[in-house]
């Protein structure tokens, strides 16, 4: 019994040490530079712009992971089918991927080397909670998919 009480005491301070750590961090926003109002406003515009041209894409992808979906339950697995699906959903991710990676090349090329740094890290950020800063002087990771 004192066993588990010390075990559950001590799980408890390691989780409210890690809750304050948390709180005691700034947010990314003020950890990293911030780019000028201009190329905010000029990046938030591309990916609008983005999303709204692969909209169609992404609706395609969702309707041909169903019919994936649906070959895999079959009674009768249809192979051919199958493969050709699975062809087509990474034709779809490739078209939209080549969206992205266009929409970045146009703002890069309208961005100061400094400018593509902080982009570099926006275009890299995973969604959910922010992870640890990327230490300075480390190559940035390549850009999402």
């Amino acid at each position: 019994m004192r066993k588990m009480f010390t075990a559950l005491v001590l799980i408890a301070l390691m989780s409210l040490c890690s809750m304050v750590q948390a709180f005691d961090d700034p947010p990314l926003h003020k950890r990293m530079p911030q780019l000028p109002p201009d190329k905010e406003m000029l990046i938030h515009q591309t990916m609008r712009e983005v999303r709204e041209a692969t909209t169609s894409i992404h609706e395609q992808i969702k309707g041909v992971e169903t019919e994936i979906r649906g070959l895999l339950i079959a009674p009768e697995f249809n192979e051919a089918l199958f493969l050709e699906r699975t062809r087509r959903l990474q034709d779809l991710h490739k078209m939209e991927g080549e969206a992205m990676d266009k929409a970045v090349a146009k703002l890069a090329s309208q961005f100061t080397a400094e400018e593509r740094k902080i982009l570099a890290e926006i275009i890299s950020r995973k969604p959910g909670p922010p992870g640890p800063p990327t230490p300075p002087g480390s190559p940035p990771p390549g850009p999402r998919r």
